[in-house]
């Protein structure tokens, strides 16, 4: 911390804990938010990042991100050690993913936080910022979980479900009730790409959706792409654009993808194509997105982006978390399936009206109950800020 020549108390630097180096793009979509947000409300100029290894130093939004190397990769509670270090050097202590509360070794976290706050006391701000809490897998996650978000100087949850479990919560924790961090990106799509647009299924798709096809297809798998081939036949300009938003080779939707993308191919040849996010071109795999028609996702992110876009989605929902943020959000779930109850007759309907511009209304509405929303997270972020500063004046 230092004090500029005005008075002003100057943050130097944070520890931002959360999913990175993942190629995932809802996660990469979160880091440049917070570090926009660091660099615009806060002053600092560097920030420690939990990551991947591969991941490499370089500047977001003027923030100089430093990645956090743990030596022994194989063993991934070590690295809380290093993001422990790395707080000591900091002004602010960052969870920002919105799953990050979900599985973790929680009791290992609240004894860093606990050795935290014995050490540094308030010179550390703590938060977590656009999370959701739990469903935890016991009893005894959920407990340590509670206990170290009650260090915490400020919580930031994204649904109302993660409000209740942190106020039915023993200890006191200062939690505040907001909306999904993604929802304040206001960078629109390029004009030239939308100006584009033409008859294009999108999909983003994972196997936490569909299940994993082995001898026999799951499912999920063969209604969806039943439901494609006839809308393809129907259809006989229409194309399919594959999107697959986490390229990560163990936990992304790589091989789901490549499943898809040569089932299709070998019948509809160049109306398929697919594009993977990579290198963390955010921009490129939303503009891809942007230029689509429709969008059937069941990757959350994808489909927030969508909806801002002005993109018709059907959601399907593999995780509490989804349903969460579209009944939080106040969104219709007319197009909102969980994932054990798609059918092929709902997909096709739902891409019939959108190919006939039957849902540039239900999109319209859509989206803008997603604007409103954003402009709540932009000044939960700014209030915050504001709070920050105050405490760190009158402490």
């Amino acid at each position: 911390m230092a004090i500029n020549n005005q008075g002003e108390i100057r943050l130097n630097a944070a520890t931002l804990v959360g999913y990175h180096g993942y190629q995932n793009l809802g996660d990469d979509i979160f880091l440049r938010l917070i570090c926009r947000w660091l660099g615009s409300s806060l002053n600092i100029n560097k920030c420690y990042l939990s990551a991947k290894s591969g991941v490499t130093e370089r500047l977001i939004s003027g923030i100089h991100v430093i990645p956090i190397k743990n030596p022994v990769s194989n063993i991934s509670r070590l690295q809380w050690i290093f993001i422990f270090r790395k707080a000591m050097q900091s002004d602010a202590l960052i969870f920002s993913a919105g799953s990050i509360f979900t599985i973790q070794p929680f009791f290992l976290i609240y004894l860093v936080l606990r050795f935290l706050r014995f050490i540094r006391g308030k010179d550390l701000r703590i938060m977590a910022i656009g999370v959701s809490i739990g469903p935890f897998y016991s009893i005894r996650d959920q407990y340590w979980c509670l206990k170290g978000l009650s260090l915490m100087d400020y919580v930031l949850v994204r649904d109302y479900q993660s409000k209740l479990l942190v106020d039915s919560a023993k200890e006191s924790i200062n939690a505040q009730l907001s909306f999904d961090l993604a929802l304040s990106w206001n960078e629109k799509p390029s004009t030239h790409k939308l100006a584009k647009r033409s008859a294009m299924i999108g999909l983003a798709i994972t196997e936490r959706a569909f299940g994993t096809c082995k001898i026999i297809h799951t499912y999920n798998c063969t209604t969806v792409l039943k439901a494609l081939e006839e809308m393809l036949a129907t259809f006989n300009e229409v194309k399919v654009r594959i999107l697959c938003v986490c390229s990560d080779q163990r936990d992304g939707d790589r091989l789901i993808s490549h499943h898809l993308h040569e089932i299709l191919t070998s019948r509809w040849g160049d109306r398929i194509e697919a594009v993977y996010y990579e290198a963390e071109n955010v921009d490129e795999m939303l503009n891809s997105i942007a230029e689509c028609s429709l969008l059937i996702s069941s990757r959350m992110h994808a489909g927030i982006m969508g909806i801002l876009a002005s993109v018709p989605v059907y959601q399907i929902s593999y995780a509490e978390k989804i349903r969460n943020f579209f009944v939080h959000s106040e969104l219709s779930t007319q197009y909102l399936y969980d994932h054990n109850k798609i059918t092929q007759q709902s997909i096709c309907e739902f891409i019939s009206r959108a190919m006939k511009g039957n849902l540039a209304n239900f999109t319209n509405n859509q989206k803008f109950i997603l604007e409103e929303k954003g402009k709540r997270v932009s000044f939960d972020l700014d209030k915050l800020a504001k709070q920050i500063a105050i405490e760190r004046v009158t402490s």
